[in-house]
């Protein structure tokens, strides 16, 4: 796990609503997803199925934010604490913990016309052309080419021989939003980041956002046209290609040999099964399997 702040739960009880809970004396430094959770994070969990509650029962010093009504979970190593809305209790309170961070004091370099952060790492005979911005918490592969305007955001990785295309924006903050019961909305932070394999091209214009807790993945050999846009928490498997102005939407997972032609559409949480072929203009609105070809909207198998 990656340090992304450091924060004594305690403090919550600065907030008016959490003034008179029993919230322990626990010190966390990052999130974890309820599937994948891990030791001093803030989790979140509308719904607890047996092995989520086996994975927390191996955690410890966790804030674990769990719904009222529905749930039961007993911790004497952790902090838990009951709320209405957990999605929602987990984006103010994660929220307040950034803003309650201090600025480290983060540099960036002005070098051959791009500016990158002194963090960042950079593989060896990797081209980075004027107007690009690589942020801290970077790392790019070798023989890569990052051409102009491209920017890459916090906690991104980026293997070998890949190639950004202009005006790329890898990393950016998926779009998460939670609402009050008078209106108000919250914007989710996101902390998840990217992960891109070697072998990759990324198409000018288009958009990778991060994960909001585990990382958005595009695995090796994938192609990206110009002007796709790829959600948060999503994963796109080997060797598939996404064809000009594609929406993935959030949490989608893709298969490997996969063809995304021009401005189709995948419906958030949707599956997308190996070899599949998804024609101009789909709407895809359920899973679909391995070895299909699918059209129109809502898609249809052929």
């Amino acid at each position: 796990m990656k340090k992304k702040f450091e924060f004594n739960c305690s403090s919550l009880k600065s907030i008016v609503e959490y003034k008179n809970q029993n919230i322990k004396d626990t010190v966390i430094y990052s999130v974890s997803s309820i599937n994948n959770p891990e030791d001093n994070t803030l989790i979140f969990a509308n719904v607890l199925e047996q092995e989520s509650i086996d994975k927390l029962k191996q955690v410890s010093n966790c804030l674990i934010l769990l719904n009222s009504s529905k749930l039961q979970f007993f911790s004497e190593s952790n902090c838990v604490l009951y709320v209405n809305r957990p999605r929602r209790e987990y984006a103010k309170i994660l929220d307040f913990i950034l803003k309650s961070q201090l600025e480290d004091g983060e540099k960036f370099i002005l070098k051959d016309g791009y500016y990158k952060s002194e963090g960042a790492v950079i593989g060896k005979n990797t081209t980075i052309e004027p107007f690009s911005f690589i942020d801290k918490d970077v790392i790019i592969g070798n023989n890569c080419i990052i051409k102009a305007g491209a920017k890459i955001r916090k906690n991104v990785i980026i293997g070998d021989n890949c190639i950004v295309k202009e005006n790329a924006v890898i990393g950016d903050d998926g779009f998460g939003v939670e609402r009050d019961e008078d209106g108000t909305t919250y914007k989710i932070p996101h902390l998840g980041g990217v992960r891109i394999g070697s072998n990759v091209e990324i198409g000018a214009l288009t958009c990778i956002c991060q994960g909001t807790i585990d990382p958005t993945v595009i695995e090796e050999y994938v192609k990206l046209d110009d002007c796709v846009f790829v959600a948060h928490n999503c994963f796109i498997g080997k060797g598939t290609v996404v064809i000009a102005n594609a929406e993935i939407s959030g949490s989608v997972k893709i298969g490997s040999n996969c063809w995304i032609a021009p401005n189709s559409c995948i419906r958030d949480g949707t599956t997308v099964g190996n070899n599949t072929m998804v024609g101009m203009g789909a709407v895809v609105v359920k899973n679909i399997s391995s070895n299909s070809i699918v059209a129109g909207n809502p898609a249809r198998k052929f």
